[in-house]
């Protein structure tokens, strides 16, 4: 009777660990729960692994690009992006949003504007509330609100400290948030993991003065 009871208290020991490990294999790190958790669908929120991207059209119809489920803005919709007199390192505007390949650093914003375009109308209201970053410029009035990225930090920008001395080396920035392409262009992706809600508003760093001066001085 006493081996039995410990071949029983081994197997739920076993059921237990296994249960444990099905836990720690929840979409990554903070998704589960998070507002990208859409309906607790967990990575199906975004990602259709057996029919990526059938709904897009053009490359994007191959699957390469992130085996993406959502359809992406039109080519012909622009969002407008930050600009003043004084940058140097100019912001390139994020239309014409059919991607060559799945390379194109554009991907790393515009796979974020395919739900946050302002427009996207199939989530509760308060996700809706949270499309608005980066509502559609053409869009105007019909967006749930009109200024697109303008008033928002520049992405799909050249990080190039030779323009703008105030800010760090590439290689400073490159250890800690990631640039991408050749130009190490800076996209929505560099201060924000979709994966993760562990800082708010997903940011790869600490909401503080700690996360802006990763790039600038």
């Amino acid at each position: 009777m006493r081996w039995k009871f410990f071949g029983l208290a081994a197997c739920l020991g076993l059921a237990a660990a296994f249960t444990l490990g099905a836990a720690s294999n929840l979409p990554k790190t903070g998704l589960a729960g998070s507002t990208h958790d859409i309906g607790g669908n967990g990575c199906k929120s975004c990602h259709a692994p057996h029919n990526g991207a059938l709904a897009n059209g053009g490359p994007q119809s191959s699957g390469l690009i992130q085996l993406w489920s959502r359809s992406f803005p039109a080519a012909s919709e622009t969002f407008g992006v930050y600009d003043t007199a004084t940058m140097q390192n100019k912001a390139v505007e994020l239309g014409g949003s059919i991607l060559a390949a799945s390379s194109d650093v554009r991907m790393y914003s515009l796979l974020c504007l395919s739900c946050h375009d302002g427009v996207t109308s199939s989530f509760s209201p308060a996700m809706q509330t949270k499309n608005m970053i980066g509502s559609k410029a053409s869009f105007g009035a019909t967006a749930y609100e009109s200024l697109g990225l303008t008033n928002d930090h520049p992405v799909n920008m050249p990080y190039d400290p030779t323009k703008n001395t105030s800010l760090q080396a590439v290689a400073t920035v490159a250890a800690a948030l990631p640039l991408y392409g050749t130009t190490n262009t800076v996209q929505c992706a560099t201060c924000h993991d979709p994966h993760s809600d562990v800082n708010t508003n997903y940011l790869r760093q600490a909401n503080n003065t700690a996360h802006c001066t990763t790039c600038h001085m």
